[in-house]
């Protein structure tokens, strides 16, 4: 099961035309819940943080705040044994 409560990704950037902050928030407050043996997708315009949220769960990336379980194992803290619980195709 994969439960993610309050998903947030920010990344600091450097000076960009198109971004004139410090931060870019790539994903915000993001919250849904899968049982075992369900396969899904993430469906969204560009920039709308499909690929950061799968990269968090994958490890590729830490999110910035938010809880992300798999079957029980907390990403931040388990993430071995969580990872291969889970597979990805991006």
């Amino acid at each position: 099961m994969v439960n993610i409560q309050g998903l947030n990704k920010n990344f600091k950037v450097k000076s960009k035309k198109w971004c004139r902050q410090d931060n870019f928030t790539a994903v915000t407050d993001l919250s849904f819940g899968l049982e075992k043996g369900e396969c899904f997708a993430l469906l969204g315009v560009n920039g709308a943080g499909k690929s950061t949220t799968f990269k968090s769960l994958t490890g590729m990336v830490n999110p910035t705040s938010g809880k992300v379980q798999i079957s029980g194992f907390d990403i931040k803290r388990d993430f071995e044994k969580a990872r291969k619980l889970i597979g990805y195709c991006p």
